[in-house]
């Protein structure tokens, strides 16, 4: 029996997570009945049709809240790369396609970085790499409606582009950031939790005898190069990403800031609970059935306890992180409560549920860590016990874990898309009437299918939500029915004359058709903002709607314009910042960087010493 070579082993992995996602591939137009799925297929269908519908980029948004600013919403993904494949297949199908990609991707960065960076063998590389892809935390997510929490599986890929960075590459350098942005321009806090990993592998790195990612671990002496890719690729993100990250600031910066975000559901004061330890280790292991979002299996635990003695010196950090995220997973139920020490900072302090956001890092921890432990196979004579010992851990490993993700899958889209009308009416707004506002029935009151059908939906779920002064035209009930709203005066009407007037809603731009006999104020029924811009009166808040004061009489049309000042500044500065990478990238491959150490501005001669400190070993 012959190793496995490179190639079959990143076979194997592809074919084992294509058939755990069969159930899901298979599941066609099916569902998932969850309030959370529906909300962010609602932000998903929103985008589309905008897109295909209207030829307008969505920045903000008639069918949710009443007007919502959708491009500052931190949960909106209108600037994720991978909405175009909800936009190109629809957003169910492109929901799943992206959670099966997601797997695929963590699968195959856990081999490569374990294999060409951790340096295992090609048998511990891919039990690594089969365990994460088929560990429960991402189909768990996505089954209670999270489908943009499969970022998690982007965390060995990130390892991987800064070990290879740290080897001297530098494309690795440009492509990191494209991953940080992807995952942080959907706004969930797992991407933030998962950077606080990445930036805590990194500073680990500083400890003498404590290098993850450099070839020759025998140098004892602190190695920086690590914290400096990360620090580097953290500030590219950040600065490329502007066009989306602004828009999100002025956002939270509306609900209390990031020192005091006001989220929908969560309580301001310290009430948080996290595992209890004996609940912790036994859905870790999965002891008498037992599982949840840490489930990885006895097996990998073993080898990760038996390379942690064997190999201490070498995999001591990964021992150090999981008692570290394990900690804070604990949160309330250990004596000392670190995860309360971190909650009044920012960003922490939106962190709800540790559970949730603290435990993809101990399975990430245990299964790469768990592959090393291959390398004592290779002792054994003659060779071909081996590789007959690796395929039966393997077998084992996936024999646990296999049964319960392809169930757990196939649970997830099983819901049948219910048969709704079209009204014959233009765009109105609904109210749940004594409805709790995080629904899944009844239909006429869902986000999402009212959005199929141009119907806004005042009390939709959302995590920050801003103020809603629409007046609804019809209120649902629990049993599904419209109770027309006898305060509703229309989608836009003259507030003197009381007369309606023509209106036509499309995202960033609102049409009335008016004709005045004398000077009146009209009121169109949507969240006021402003960032409205009009061609015909002067603009105002009227009770939080949009108002107009009109002094010209006679029959014309009036045009109002969305257009976010954060988004075309944050876009100003993308721009710019693009520019600039591309001449330092242009000055670095021509040498200029370094003639320009020796010039005599000194804005010059220091940002060039401080840019080829970063990217230079």
């Amino acid at each position: 029996m012959k190793m496995v070579p490179d190639f079959l082993a990143f076979s194997i992995v592809v074919i084992v997570v294509t058939l755990s996602s069969v159930p899901v591939l298979k599941s066609g137009s099916q569902l998932n009945f969850d309030v959370d799925f529906f909300q962010y297929a609602s932000r998903h269908e929103a985008i589309r049709k905008s897109l295909i519908e209207y030829h307008t980029f969505p920045m903000r948004s008639h069918w949710l809240g009443g007007g919502f600013p959708t491009l500052g919403d931190p949960e909106d993904p209108t600037l994720n790369p991978l909405v175009l494949i909800t936009i190109l297949f629809n957003p169910i199908t492109g929901l799943k396609l992206i959670v099966f990609f997601a797997l695929l991707i963590g699968g195959l960065a856990t081999y490569a970085l374990a294999r060409y960076i951790l340096g295992y063998t090609q048998w511990g590389s891919l039990f690594s790499a089969l365990i994460f892809s088929l560990s429960l935390f991402v189909p768990l997510r996505v089954q209670d409606g999270n489908p943009n929490e499969v970022y998690a599986t982007f965390l060995p890929l990130c390892l991987l582009l800064i070990g290879l960075a740290c080897r001297g590459y530098k494309l690795p350098i440009l492509v990191l950031p494209v991953v940080f942005y992807t995952m942080l321009s959907d706004g969930k806090l797992n991407c933030l939790m998962g950077m606080f990993y990445i930036g805590v592998i990194c500073l680990l790195n500083l400890i003498p005898g404590f290098r993850i990612f450099a070839k020759n671990k025998s140098v004892d002496r602190i190695y920086v190069q690590p914290l400096k890719v990360f620090l580097l690729v953290i500030g590219i993100t950040f600065l490329v990403g502007m066009v989306r990250i602004l828009p999100a600031v002025e956002h939270i910066n509306a609900k209390g800031g990031l020192g005091n975000i006001d989220l929908l559901f969560y309580d301001e004061t310290y009430s948080f609970s996290g595992y209890e330890f004996e609940r912790l280790w036994q859905e870790t292991v999965g002891w008498k059935g037992r599982q949840g979002l840490v489930t990885i299996g006895w097996l990998p635990v073993l080898l990760f306890v038996i390379t942690i003695f064997v190999f201490w010196r070498k995999s001591l950090p990964w021992g150090i992180v999981l008692i570290l995220f394990g900690w804070l997973a604990l949160a309330n139920n250990i004596s000392i409560d670190l995860f309360e020490i971190l909650w009044h900072l920012p960003i922490f302090n939106a962190v709800r549920q540790p559970i949730k956001y603290f435990s993809f890092q101990i399975v990430f921890t245990i299964a790469i860590a768990s592959g090393q432990c291959f390398v004592l196979l290779k002792r054994l004579h003659p060779q071909w016990l081996e590789h007959l010992i690796s395929v039966i851990l393997i077998m084992l490993g996936i024999g646990f874990l296999y049964p319960r993700i392809t169930k757990i899958q196939s649970e997830t889209y099983n819901f049948v898309h219910p048969q709704l009308t079209q009204p014959k009416t233009g765009f109105f707004n609904v109210k749940g009437w004594d409805l709790k506002r995080n629904r899944k029935e009844p239909s006429l009151a869902i986000t999402y299918f009212n959005l199929l059908r141009n119907i806004g939906t005042i009390d939709w779920y959302t995590g920050i939500p801003l103020e809603e002064n629409a007046v609804p035209k019809y209120f649902v009930d629990i049993d599904n029915n419209y109770l027309p709203n006898p305060e509703y005066r229309g989608e836009a009407f003259l507030l003197k004359s009381g007369n309606n007037v023509r209106s036509k809603f499309r995202p960033n731009l609102i049409s009335v058709e008016v004709n005045l006999q004398k000077p009146d104020i009209l009121i169109i029924n949507q969240n006021y903002h402003p960032d409205w811009h009009t061609d015909h009166g002067e603009l105002f808040n009227k009770n939080g709607l949009i108002a107009l004061r009109l002094d010209q009489t006679d029959a014309y049309q009036i045009h109002l314009r969305y257009y976010s000042r954060s988004f075309y500044l944050g876009l100003a500065i993308t721009v710019f910042s693009m520019v600039t990478l591309g001449w330092v990238c242009w000055a670095y491959r021509t040498a200029r960087l370094h003639d320009w150490i020796r010039h005599r501005s000194l804005l010059l001669r220091y940002s060039s010493r401080t840019i080829l400190w970063l990217i230079e070993r």
